[in-house]
């Protein structure tokens, strides 16, 4: 495999590296000092303003159903759900706060997937699929650009 192969990856992926790097700082963050579950909704507030850039042209559902699937790679079905459905207690400010720095993040990490030059495709149905093989964008990454960025 070349480097140019080996520094690639699909979009999907790619959001995939963003949630496991940003669920790994909140682990390392907050650890047993904020309950699993505001970490769990902390996360999920990330993936929103990650993928609602990504995604920023589909439907909701469909925006939804792909949180759903990048949660579900990293947390347990009950937990996906309970985060994408629970909300910050009224009166809990921190959260509320916490919450909105968290969605900003991923949305501004969102618009630097999008400036590395992604285009994103939509897959039209074909039955020449198998032979063109995937139709999912792909990400170029620059490992030693992106060590020094962080």
């Amino acid at each position: 495999m070349s480097d140019d192969t080996a520094n690639r990856r699909s979009l999907s992926e790619e959001i995939g590296y963003w949630l496991e790097s940003a669920s790994r700082t909140l682990e390392k963050r907050y650890g047993s000092g904020v309950p699993q579950t505001k970490q769990d909704l902390l996360l999920a507030h990330y993936l929103y303003g990650l993928t609602a850039v990504v995604h920023a042209g589909e439907t909701p559902a469909s925006h939804l159903a792909a949180m759903r699937s990048y949660l579900g790679r990293l947390l347990p079905e009950d937990r996906v759900v309970q985060a994408l459905r629970a909300v910050a207690e009224e009166g809990d400010t921190w959260l509320e706060n916490t919450l909105d720095r968290v969605e900003a993040i991923g949305e501004k990490q969102g618009h630097a997937l999008l400036a590395q030059g992604i285009d994103i495709v939509i897959p039209f149905p074909s039955r020449h699929a198998s032979v063109a093989g995937s139709a999912e964008p792909v990400v170029e990454r620059d490992p030693p650009k992106e060590a020094l960025s962080q």
